[in-house]
């Protein structure tokens, strides 16, 4: 998997997705999964979450990972739009997924 991203933003997502039991998937995608990306490219962050009573936290959690990069973090669910989801399925590497 190479996502030109520090180890600590991986583990850091990873340790995220273990913290929450509703959380199903955590995805990277677009640029960066597909290797495009530029130095200062921003981290798109799909997550996979079948319970939204978690949803401010986890985006909380993620938001505050130490990085000067952005993070654009969506939440997927029944209303996700379907071209975001082709992309996400076509390109994303999963970061995280439950066992």
């Amino acid at each position: 998997m190479k996502l030109d991203l520090d180890d600590k933003i991986i583990d850091l997502i990873k340790f995220i997705g273990e913290k929450y039991n509703d959380i199903d998937k955590i995805v990277i995608y677009g640029s960066r999964a597909r290797g495009d990306n530029r130095k200062t490219s921003d981290i798109d962050i799909a997550v996979y979450c079948k319970d939204d009573s978690h949803k401010g936290a986890i985006y909380c959690d993620l938001d505050d990972i130490n990085t000067l990069l952005k993070l654009d973090i969506v939440f997927i669910d029944d209303n996700t739009d379907k071209k975001l989801l082709d992309n996400i399925n076509r390109d994303g590497i999963i970061i995280y997924e439950k066992q």
